[in-house]
């Protein structure tokens, strides 16, 4: 399969388990093949990955990772984020055995900057907050530290933001306006789910963009906000492993392009795993968005790659 179409996968968890060494939920199903992945993504016509971290260490290691795989293809061109999701903040920050919390910034500064001298770091994130799972880190020490990232990190390096917001009403919004002077290059709120209102409120009012994954085109609702949303204002992700386009979606019946895939326990080199997303899938998140907005698949394409080289200033 090769395509003339061009995409960029915004938000690919590519250092996960399930890509590195073929763990799923603690058992090895089989061996690594990210390679293959890499490959089915060139096919469909991904010229760009960006490979989000969540944790300090996950932050040292995508740009371990970036550097490395730099040096073996140039097919497509890799680059991460460096950041602590929400879900992590108590661990990261307030549980660490290793140092204090301003200790742990520092060295996420300084993993930022190491990384933005040969562009491997691409943006702050994924920073945010995240209401549906406070069990893992309580909403004031989410806010807390959204904050104090957005002072030290985004401020330090103006890298545009890679956003998580789930389930927080309006509080994600209230604290990038309020702490607006902190992050001067825009940013991305990704995968989002949440009202039409709020994202133009995030695009008129702040001067983000959309990221749309599928996760965020699960339910009728989500395919309205889809068509109204700017197309000058969305770019598209895949969120792999997870957040693929499934068949119970409303989004589903517009997807085009499908991959032969078997379950992990009967695993075939260079066939997709079932129910493990990948950044080749790019190509259904297009395909919903263009049948959502009833615009062929080449102009959202086309639209989606152009929005994403002017937010990380990548000329092709």
């Amino acid at each position: 399969m090769s395509s003339s179409l061009r995409f960029v996968d915004i938000g690919a968890n590519l250092l996960d388990d399930r890509f590195t060494q073929g763990i799923y939920h603690e058992k090895k199903r089989h061996e690594p093949d990210l390679n293959e992945v890499i490959k089915r993504a060139a096919q469909i016509g991904v010229k760009h990955i960006i490979m989000t971290a969540g944790t300090v260490e996950e932050s040292a290691n995508a740009v371990e990772q970036v550097r490395k795989l730099r040096a073996k293809t140039d097919e497509i061109h890799f680059s991460c984020t460096v950041g602590v999701h929400p879900t992590r903040c108590l661990q990261e920050f307030v549980e660490n055995k290793e140092g204090t919390d301003e200790e742990s910034l520092q060295r996420l500064l300084e993993i930022a900057q190491d990384g933005m001298t040969d562009g491997c770091v691409v943006a702050i994130g994924e920073i945010g907050l995240d209401y549906d799972r406070v069990q893992f880190c309580p909403k004031d020490v989410q806010q807390k530290y959204l904050i104090r990232q957005l002072q030290v990190l985004a401020e330090n390096t103006n890298l545009p933001l890679f956003l998580h917001n789930r389930s927080v009403g309006s509080d994600l919004y209230d604290i990038l306006k309020e702490h607006q002077e902190c992050w001067k290059e825009g940013g991305v709120v990704h995968s989002f789910d949440d009202t039409y209102e709020l994202a133009m409120k995030f695009i008129d009012n702040l001067g983000l963009r959309i990221g749309l994954n599928g996760c965020s085109l699960r339910t009728e609702d989500n395919l309205r906000v889809a068509k109204n949303l700017p197309l000058d204002k969305i770019l598209l992700e895949t969120d792999c492993p997870y957040c693929e386009v499934k068949r119970t979606h409303a989004g589903y019946q517009h997807v085009q392009t499908i991959f032969p895939a078997k379950q992990e326990k009967k695993f075939e080199m260079g066939v997709m795993v079932k129910g493990r997303c990948e950044p080749c899938q790019v190509i259904q998140v297009a395909e919903v968005v263009a049948g959502a907005k009833g615009l062929p698949l080449s102009e959202v394409a086309d639209a989606c790659y152009k929005n994403s080289l002017e937010l990380y200033n990548w000329k092709s």
